[in-house]
């Protein structure tokens, strides 16, 4: 029987293509180990900007890394305004009073009017 007819067994194909693939990395590797300037710091590349461009874009970049460590820091779950966490004491008065949106305020006076005149009926009638 001639070989080159037989299919390639898939364990020599896998290695083959493994080998490919390295050969193709190590040639990207080698094409890319020209020797790159040391000096692509943040500060040297400001440096070669006009002063008062310079001062903008450093601000810019302060403000962007501030924003950015804030988001990080910010948990990821949601919590409520509504509800009371455990954290905070319930005895203590609210830090703003009003945290709440127009429309859960609107919602809130409809329901203590509607929790006082169902108290002031039944206060009546027991009269």
């Amino acid at each position: 029987m001639n070989k080159s007819k037989l299919p390639m067994p898939i364990r020599v194909r896998k290695k083959m293509d493994k080998q490919v693939k390295k050969d193709i990395q190590s040639a990207s590797m080698e094409a890319s180990s020209v020797p790159a300037l040391d000096d692509n710091s943040i500060g040297t590349l400001l440096s070669r900007l006009p002063s008062n461009k310079k001062k903008k874009e450093v601000a810019v970049l302060k403000s962007f890394e501030k924003t950015f460590n804030l988001k990080k820091k910010k948990p990821a779950t949601k919590q409520s305004k509504r509800t009371n966490t455990g954290l905070i004491d319930t005895q203590s008065p609210p830090h703003s009073p009003h945290t709440e949106g127009l429309r859960w305020r609107t919602v809130g006076k409809k329901q203590t009017q509607a929790k006082n005149k169902i108290f002031n009926k039944t206060s009546l009638k027991k009269r």
